[in-house]
């Protein structure tokens, strides 16, 4: 490999590296402080709005929908969606979308009221 390729290669992983480490901060730029992520069912029987930012996060959500499931016994049988895209064009995103829980669910449509 010559230098220049050696050059490349090393601020490319340095960048990658550096945007995953500061990514909370360059979605704050660019998102904004309160990001708000809704999560449905298949037909929206349930949603539920998480907000990381104010602690209310997947493991909350998930004992709402355990307490909407013992109130509604015809719905036990549902499954939880995320209605948000991955971006691969948001590299400083892809720790996230690798280790965070809320994209170990199915995606899904948003299904409107």
């Amino acid at each position: 490999m010559s230098k220049k390729s050696i050059n490349l290669l090393t601020l490319v992983s340095a960048t990658l590296i550096l945007s995953n480490i500061f990514s909370v901060y360059i979605n704050a730029f660019t998102e904004g402080i309160f990001i708000s992520y809704l999560f449905q069912t298949e037909k929206a029987e349930f949603e539920f709005w998480t907000m990381p930012s104010k602690g209310r996060d997947a493991e909350i959500m998930e004992g709402h929908f355990a307490s909407f499931k013992d109130a509604h016994p015809e719905y036990s049988d549902l499954k939880l969606y995320r209605t948000f895209k991955r971006n691969p064009l948001k590299f400083w995103n892809w720790y996230v979308y690798l280790t965070s829980e809320r994209y170990d669910y199915e995606y899904q449509e948003e299904i409107r009221k």
